[in-house]
């Protein structure tokens, strides 16, 4: 179903995103050993690497590195290689498994039901090498990746390592905080360990309007309700081409909620999600949401960000500072920045802030 609002895992459930899913499973057909996935939040990337994972006769697994960190507060060797390994066991005749990573430091499997116990100190290097020698290739999918950068281990040059090295290997990272993942990942970069290696990146983009409106008529012909175009024209105009909201909105009206209901409520959940994802960096500097505020009201010139901040603060602010706080808001896939000046690209957000 179109409009169901947990990840799609089916090709059938996917809406308009052929040319990227085709695009992956090129890729991992023609052995590219990294492809990178960027978008911002809600544009469906979560939904894209289930499909493909589902769907490739290569078999792989799938990692949620903020889930690793949020449970860890880091995201160590040791919990990357228990994911990765059980995925192996999942995917491939486990016997055969069981002799392949026989002897690899800190890995031990016992019992009838392969129980696999992974060790802190085992070097992660060593399990994609024993991997590769078993001659099938095997995907690792790494989801908001961004978040490998909270760990002692350096895994950019470990994944440059394996792009190299192991032909049998290949891995797709993806993040929503675009700038995060490409500042940790410098591919584009001459002093990134990754800089000239074999990649494909691609980068989700926001529905066109017509695009929208027809995700909606479909999704609607599909539950079987019928809907006035002018409504359609209004869900569009308040949620934009973000799949993430269209779904829900969707999934709303299908729960029996008449259009204003389904709007009323999404905006609500949308906006305690909101403030719950940016909780984080408010923590860091409450300047953060103050930024935020000030684009959402209409401020979008740095001048008039950095006036409006001061303003709301009382104080001036040093330019290097205010800068490093836009800059960051950026990076964090909050703000766009273009030639008229800073952006909140989803229009739930921009509401949230208002």
């Amino acid at each position: 179903m179109l409009f169901n609002p947990k990840p799609k895992r089916k090709r059938e459930e996917l809406y308009d995103r052929e040319d990227e899913l085709s695009t992956i499973e090129r890729s991992i057909k023609k052995g590219v050993p990294l492809v990178v996935l960027l978008g911002i939040r809600r544009l469906g990337k979560s939904s894209l690497l289930n499909v493909t994972l589902n769907e490739s006769p290569v078999k792989g697994v799938k990692i949620d590195a903020r889930r690793v960190y949020s449970q860890l507060g880091s995201v160590p060797q040791s919990a990357l290689a228990e994911v990765i390994l059980k995925g192996y066991l999942k995917a491939f005749p486990r016997e055969r498994i069981k002799e392949a990573i026989k002897g690899i430091r800190g890995v031990r499997i016992a019992g009838v039901g392969l129980e696999l116990s992974v060790a802190k100190e085992v070097n992660l290097s060593e399990v994609l090498e024993r991997i590769n020698s078993l001659g099938e290739r095997f995907v690792i999918a790494i989801d908001e990746a961004q978040y490998l950068r909270f760990s002692n281990s350096r895994y950019a040059e470990l994944i440059a390592w394996a792009t190299d090295e192991l032909e049998n290997v290949s891995f797709i990272l993806t993040g929503s905080e675009i700038g995060l993942l490409e500042d940790f990942l410098r591919i584009h970069d001459p002093e990134s360990a990754l800089f000239g290696r074999a990649h494909v990146e691609i980068k989700l983009k926001r529905f066109e309007r017509h695009q929208s409106l027809d995700f909606l008529r479909k999704g609607f012909e599909e539950i079987g309700l019928e809907v006035r175009d002018g409504g359609l024209e209004e869900a569009v105009d308040e949620l934009d081409g973000i799949v993430g909201w269209l779904t829900l909105y969707g999934y709303n009206r299908y729960l029996g909620l008449s259009h204003w209901e389904a709007l009323k409520k999404l905006k609500e959940d949308a906006k305690r999600l909101v403030v719950s994802e940016f909780s984080r960096l408010r923590e860091l500097s409450p300047r953060y949401e103050l930024a935020m505020k000030a684009v959402a009201n209409g401020r979008h010139r740095w001048k008039e960000v950095k006036e409006a901040v001061e303003l709301l603060e009382g104080k001036k602010i040093d330019d290097k500072n205010f800068s490093n706080v836009l800059n960051n808001l950026v990076r964090y896939g909050y703000l766009e920045k273009t030639v008229e000046g800073y952006f909140i690209p989803d229009p739930l957000v921009e509401l949230a802030f208002k």
